[in-house]
């Protein structure tokens, strides 16, 4: 299984083709993910994995179009992002995107904005993430709990009272 880690940093994944566009001790490749065609075939990966990375782009549309083609059919992309409401979305000056529930379906067979379409398999939005997340794993279980028991409502309603850090998605591509 071929498997791609976008944005990598230095958080550099056994069994994964780094990529990042600063040449990092352990990054397989550098590119400037802004830059597309990415410098791989099409259908050449089985899954994509992008932490913290998609909220960066400039172009979300072209990044996921680029995903899209060089994605086996069926190929699964693992998105972990900054949750809209969370500071931690608005802290860093260089973040374009804000992530909410709701945004994949917007590339969803049902989508008309991109030719890139996306099966939502699982999403989840977590109270707390990164470092804070596993220290306070038992703090954050029961809330992470009912976010997601009703996560339209949460967002509608107690999103901004009680904000959340991070949304995960798991998609498959449709082709």
């Amino acid at each position: 299984m071929k498997k791609l880690h976008l944005g990598c940093g230095r958080q550099i994944l056994k069994g994964y083709v780094n990529v990042d566009v600063v040449n990092l001790q352990g990054a397989d490749i550098v590119h400037d993910l802004n830059k597309t065609p990415y410098p791989f075939k099409e259908n050449s990966f089985d899954e994509v994995f992008c932490r913290h990375f998609l909220e960066h782009v400039e172009d979300l549309f072209a990044v996921l179009e680029e995903i899209y083609r060089i994605l086996k059919p069926k190929g699964k992309i693992k998105i972990m992002a900054p949750y809209f409401s969370g500071q931690g979305a608005f802290n860093d000056p260089q973040h374009k995107h804000f992530f909410t529930y709701k945004t994949f379906d917007y590339f969803s067979k049902k989508g008309y904005y991109s030719s890139a379409k996306f099966k939502i398999l699982k999403r989840k939005i977590f109270f707390l993430s990164g470092k804070s997340f596993m220290k306070s794993k038992v703090y954050s279980l029961p809330f992470d709990f009912l976010i997601n028991l009703f996560p339209i409502a949460y967002q509608r309603f107690l999103c901004w009272i009680f904000p959340s850090s991070e949304i995960h998605y798991f998609l498959e591509i449709i082709k």
